[in-house]
């Protein structure tokens, strides 16, 4: 499964709850379905050679409730915090044929 990383310009912050509703409700050129990543394409974000702000950005991927992972793209780490934290940023990605 190959996924499009939407471009740095679109990031925000946001809580995690808000966050996936922000990537259902993007559009970029003409483009929608977007989406949290998951940690696995977090860390393909990561790795990839594309801009980041060197601090923790969301997944879709929940721990518990109240909590949902992230990964820190300063040093590649992944921690979960609790969703209604308000300053996670968001990278959507969507997935492509």
């Amino acid at each position: 499964m190959n996924i499009e990383i939407a471009p740095k310009e679109t990031e925000i912050q946001a809580n995690w709850y808000d966050a996936s509703q922000y990537c259902f409700s993007l559009n970029i050129n003409e483009k929608t379905g977007w989406r949290l990543p998951t940690t696995d394409e977090l860390t393909q974000i990561y790795e990839s050679e594309n801009e980041f702000e060197e601090d923790y950005y969301w997944s879709s991927t929940e721990y518990n409730d109240v909590n949902a992972w992230s990964n820190h793209m300063s040093i590649g780490i992944q921690s979960y915090y609790g969703k209604s934290y308000g300053d996670g940023y968001v990278r959507a990605v969507r997935t492509i044929d």
